[in-house]
């Protein structure tokens, strides 16, 4: 049997595994602490609410996965805000209403009509902000991400109808708009020589099986904003995308899913993919039923721990077990790895 490590903790492992990883000198104040990725980020606290709402402009022709972009936007951050380094706070200075007003047409939003395959539109390309706040151990801002929305697709008469504006000419856009946003905060709040991170998330396609994806993002201290290629795209592991990329570890998955579907054929089971090129370099699995017994989380969990050991050997997998909404197992392979941590709440 594949060695397990099964640590059985209340919820306030998160604080203690996180913070235990901290070099930065610790706030007076209670921290806790999530998991991402390879590494962690200590929440500040108290922990604040994010003000903005999750306001986006609603749309009748696509919709996106906001928990998606909000996980790549933290992702995308690691890289500029090291985690050992900031805390966490959810963003505090783009309100609702600044929002509303930021992607009305009079703002964000004021881009000229096009004609496209015909028809004239009066194009709304911003469609969302999403921003994260990165802190020193008192409480004073050390860094912003953004994550900009871009819907290439616009609607036009009954619903259903749309045109696509060009990729490039969305991300053209997109730049532009970064620029006075961040001109924009730096005006109206005190950031001066604030770090700010933007990061271009384009939609995708309404009739496409995949998820849109952050494509670029570029970092200022001042209000120059240069643009780099981001060469990693995120994908649902049971897509045909996967399939032609990668139709080993899409096989793989789809067998992983086969066998936990034998187990219990009430589960869901989803897969994300994170892809740098063509390479996977990390999974996200999640396994969501109404309910666990405490014996079955036993059992689901070693049940799962060998299963992810024997079809993604490779690769790092994190597992989460959920009943509904609340976690209720925590599973970590490292990548070459067939041991495993596992985490019952």
């Amino acid at each position: 049997m594949k060695k397990r490590k099964i640590l059985f903790l209340l919820l306030s492992i998160i604080a203690i595994v996180g913070c235990s990883k901290k070099e930065v000198e610790e706030p007076s104040d209670n921290t806790y602490s999530f998991r991402y990725n390879d590494d962690y980020y200590t929440i500040y606290m108290p922990y604040k609410k994010g003000v903005g709402n999750n306001y986006v402009v609603s749309s009748n022709v696509v919709d996106y996965d906001i928990n998606k972009v909000e996980k790549d936007l933290i992702q995308i951050s690691s890289n500029v805000f090291p985690v050992d380094e900031n805390y966490y706070q959810e963003g505090q200075y783009l309100s609702e209403t600044r929002l509303r007003t930021l992607l009305n047409r009079d703002n964000l939003n004021n881009i000229a009509d096009m004609t496209i395959s015909g028809k004239k539109i009066k194009p709304t390309v911003v469609v969302g902000i999403y921003e994260k706040n990165f802190l020193d151990n008192e409480g004073k801002i050390k860094g912003i991400s953004l994550g900009l929305i871009l819907n290439p697709y616009q609607g036009y008469g009954s619903s259903g109808n749309y045109v696509t504006i060009n990729q490039n000419k969305v991300i053209d856009i997109g730049k532009a708009k970064a620029g006075e946003l961040v001109k924009y905060l730096r005006e109206n709040f005190s950031l001066d020589n604030i770090p700010i991170m933007v990061a271009l998330y384009v939609e995708a396609s309404p009739e496409s099986n995949t998820s849109g994806n952050y494509l670029y993002y570029g970092v200022t201290s001042n209000n120059d904003l240069t643009f780099e290629y981001l060469d990693q795209k995120n994908y649902y592991m049971n897509n045909e995308s996967v399939k032609k990329l990668d139709s080993k570890n899409y096989n793989s998955f789809k067998n992983f899913t086969n066998k936990m579907y034998s187990y219990d054929k009430t589960m869901y089971v989803s897969g994300l993919g994170y892809y740098s090129g063509n390479h996977l370099s990390k999974l996200d699995i999640t396994i969501t039923k109404s309910y666990y017994s405490y014996g079955e989380l036993l059992y689901i969990s070693q049940f799962l721990s060998e299963n992810m050991a024997n079809y993604f050997k490779d690769i790092k997998v994190v597992t989460e077990v959920k009943a509904i909404n609340e976690v209720k197992a925590y599973i970590v392979k490292e990548e070459g790895e067939t041991s495993t941590d596992i985490f019952i709440y």
